[in-house]
């Protein structure tokens, strides 16, 4: 199977090339900068293959997608902090556009999409927003208020739109990736909680992170199971990123929410049920251990 990874150059586009490279499936990674280790293929079949490729140009991801038979979408601005909020909804609507149309026009059936834990509105937004319950769940609404959020939040709305256009012809899942962390990130975050030290936008965003090899594993699972239509995935990891109980640190930010989970221990605020069942995805890595 030939994958299109685009944002192959960055952080989760290497890892999810390496993890697709080393369970035999065949790369082709794109971007506007080439990674370091890219190979001079000139975009030729091999184990991993990479384009330069500006994915709001619709034409430069259809030339790319040709011959692919899965697309894993990474490629946008992450971090709404390095440009304007324009320009960050701009390059984020625009590529995701641009890879859903052209794996319709080459029909491509498989799709997984870079969203966020942002789509539902988090550490962007003004304040701390009132939520219903938790854990929280693919029910919950969306509060999104910033530029980048609703990239993220229209971006899955996209998705559906394109269901819509191919009843029984496609197979899409958003990622909301959350935290995206290396190991050598995890033991620093470790020395950052062993030291007393606060984040204060952690209730924000639900004290939340996820091991950047297990969201790669993530992504692989999503174009190897079947289903149809499009579903969004918390990838997150199983627990939180502080040293205080989650049902003390729920209690104290958000105390009108109902609890229906456990959030007893450091279990996550968010629920992460729906990619075990649906993906088979059971991720492990516990950054104590870092």
């Amino acid at each position: 199977m030939k994958v299109l990874v685009t944002g192959g150059a960055g952080l989760a586009g290497t890892a999810i090339a390496d993890d697709l490279v080393s369970h035999g499936y065949e790369v082709v990674r794109a971007d506007r900068s080439a990674p370091p280790d890219a190979p001079d293929t000139r975009g030729k079949a091999g184990e991993s293959a990479f384009k330069f490729v500006d994915t709001t140009d619709i034409g430069q991801v259809t030339s790319a997608m040709r011959g692919c038979d899965a697309v894993i979408h990474m490629a946008a601005i992450t971090n709404p902090n390095i440009a304007s909020e324009f320009e960050v909804f701009r390059v984020n609507m625009l590529s995701n556009w641009a890879v859903l149309e052209s794996a319709e026009i080459h029909g491509v059936r498989k799709i997984v999409m870079a969203s966020s834990v942002n789509a539902i509105g988090a550490v962007y937004s003004m304040d701390i927003t009132s939520r219903p319950y938790f854990p929280i769940d693919e029910e919950q609404s969306t509060l999104a208020e910033d530029a980048y959020s609703q990239s993220k939040w229209l971006g899955e709305e996209m998705a559906e739109a394109f269901v819509r256009r191919r009843p029984g012809g496609v197979q899409i899942a958003s990622m909301r990736f959350h935290a995206l962390l290396t190991r050598e990130r995890q033991a620093e975050m470790r020395s950052r909680v062993g030291e007393g030290m606060i984040d204060e936008k952690a209730p924000k965003h639900f004290w939340g992170w996820t091991d950047l090899e297990e969201a790669a594993t993530a992504c692989r699972l999503a174009i190897e199971k079947d289903w149809d239509g499009h579903e969004a995935f918390f990838i997150n990891a199983p627990d939180t990123s502080a040293n205080v109980p989650t049902i003390d640190l729920v209690r104290e930010a958000y105390p009108d929410a109902e609890i229906r989970g456990d959030l007893e221990g450091y279990n996550s605020a968010l629920s992460i049920e729906k990619a075990r069942r649906v993906l088979g995805w059971n991720p492990r890595v516990a950054w104590r251990e870092a």
